[in-house]
C-alpha cells in the first residue's frame, strides 16, 4: 500500500514535466534576427512616446510641492518634536536652501493590439540639483533647478531599443496662504536627444535613426497640510500639462530594407498630455523621524501620442491602450538632523493601468545655507 502514494506521486511529476515541455513547445517565436521576418516595421518612438512623456512630466512636477514638505522653521520642528537646528525660524526659512535628489523609474508596458504584441520595458534615471529661498515675510518661495535625465528603453516588437537624455532648467514657487493653505508652480524646458535602433524585418539588419526634440511642463497644486498630535496630514489637488515636439527623420538601413520600403520616413511628431491630479499622505513624527504613506490618483483629461507623424507598425491605428487614469501608492521616511538637513526616501508603484505598471524610487537631500 505504501507504494501507491509514490506511484501517485512519480504520475503527478511526469505529468507535470510534460504540461511543462508542451508549454515549452507552444511558446511563439519572437522578434530576433534568427526571426527577423516577424519583426514588426515600426519606430520605437511611436509606441513609447505616452508613458515616457507621462513618467518625466510627473517627475518635474513634483519639485515645488515637495519643498514645502521640508522646509518647516524651528517652530514647527519644535512642534513636531524634530531637532532644532539652532537657527531661527526667519534664518531658516527666509535663507537659502539647497538640495539634491535622484529619482529611478522603471515601467513596462504588455499592450496587444490586433493580436499583436507591443511589449516594451524602459527605465529613466534622473539627477537633479536646486536652489531656492522664501521672502516677503517667508511667504513666497522661489527656486530653481537643474536636472539631466537618460532613458533606456527595450523594444520587444521590433527587436531594439531607444536611448534619450538632456538636461532640465525649471524654476519654481509657491504662496504660503496660511499655516494650512498654500499653492505652487513650477514649469521647464528639455532638449532632448533620441537614438533608436531596431531589427529590419526584411533581412534582419540593423535600421538605425537619431532625432531631436522639446520637451515643456507646466504644473500647479493647491495644497493642504494639518498637525493633530504627532500626525502630520497632506493633502493637494494639481494639474499637469507637457508637451513634446519632436523632429522628422528618415531612418538609416540596408539597401535590401530600403528598395523592400521598411526604412521608415518619419514626420515632425507632437505630443501633449494634461493631468488632474489629487494626492494625499499621512506621517508620523517621531521626532527625528518621520516615516508616511501617499496616494496619488492621477486622470488624463487629454492627450495626444503623435500617431499622425506615422512611423507606426504595420497599419496599426492604435499603439496606447484607451484607459486614462492611474493610481501611484507608495511610502517613504524623512529624517531630521540637529545642523539643518533633511534626508527623503520614497518608493511607490504604478497600478491601474491597462498593460501598465511602474514603480520609482527617490532619495533627497536638502540643506539649509
Amino acid at each position: 500500500m505504501a507504494a501507491l502514494p509514490a506511484r501517485y506521486a512519480l504520475g503527478v511529476l511526469l505529468a507535470l514535466f510534460a504540461a511543462g515541455a508542451a508549454r515549452a513547445q507552444s511558446v511563439p517565436p519572437h522578434c530576433d534576427r534568427s526571426n527577423f521576418s516577424i519583426c514588426l516595421n515600426g519606430v520605437s518612438t511611436s509606441v513609447t512616446n505616452g508613458a515616457n512623456l507621462r513618467i518625466n512630466g510627473e517627475t518635474n512636477a513634483d519639485v515645488a510641492r515637495k519643498r514645502l514638505k521640508r522646509g518647516a522653521g524651528d517652530e514647527m520642528q519644535a512642534a513636531m518634536g524634530r531637532p532644532q537646528s539652532g537657527l531661527s525660524s526667519g534664518d531658516l526659512l527666509g535663507g537659502w536652501s539647497a538640495w539634491v535628489n535622484y529619482r529611478g523609474s522603471w515601467y513596462d508596458s504588455d499592450f496587444v493590439f490586433n493580436n499583436e504584441s507591443l511589449a516594451y520595458d524602459a527605465d529613466t534615471d534622473r539627477g537633479t540639483a536646486g536652489i531656492d529661498r522664501l521672502i516677503l515675510d517667508d511667504r513666497l518661495l522661489v527656486g530653481l533647478s537643474l536636472g539631466y535625465e537618460d532613458t533606456d528603453t527595450d523594444t520587444f516588437y521590433n527587436g531594439g531599443g531607444q536611448d534619450s537624455d538632456g538636461f532640465t532648467v525649471a524654476p519654481y514657487g509657491a504662496w504660503l496662504i496660511n499655516d494650512n493653505f498654500s499653492v505652487d508652480v513650477s514649469g521647464g524646458y528639455t532638449p532632448l536627444d533620441y537614438d533608436q535602433n531596431r531589427i529590419s524585418p526584411t533581412d534582419g539588419t540593423t535600421t538605425s535613426s537619431s532625432f531631436d526634440a522639446d520637451r515643456w511642463f507646466f504644473a500647479t497644486n493647491l495644497n493642504a497640510l494639518a498637525m493633530v498630535n504627532s500626525w502630520v496630514l497632506g493633502g493637494r489637488i494639481g494639474f499637469l500639462y507637457t508637451e513634446e515636439q519632436q523632429d522628422g527623420y528618415v531612418e538609416t538601413g540596408s539597401a535590401a530594407s530600403a528598395a523592400a520600403g521598411t526604412v521608415r520616413t518619419v514626420d515632425d511628431r507632437d505630443i501633449d498630455l494634461t493631468q488632474l491630479v489629487l494626492g494625499g499622505d499621512i506621517a508620523y513624527s517621531f521626532g527625528a523621524l518621520e516615516p508616511y504613506a501617499l496616494l496619488i490618483y492621477r486622470n488624463d483629461l487629454s492627450r495626444d501620442n503623435g500617431e499622425d507623424a506615422g512611423g507606426l507598425p504595420g497599419a496599426f491605428t492604435s499603439v496606447q491602450p484607451d484607459d486614462d487614469d492611474e493610481f501611484e501608492a507608495g511610502f517613504g521616511f524623512r529624517l531630521f538632523s540637529s545642523f539643518g538637513v533633511t534626508s527623503t526616501l520614497e518608493w511607490s508603484i504604478i497600478e491601474g493601468r491597462d498593460s501598465f505598471d511602474g514603480q520609482n524610487v527617490s532619495l533627497t537631500i536638502r540643506g539649509e545655507l
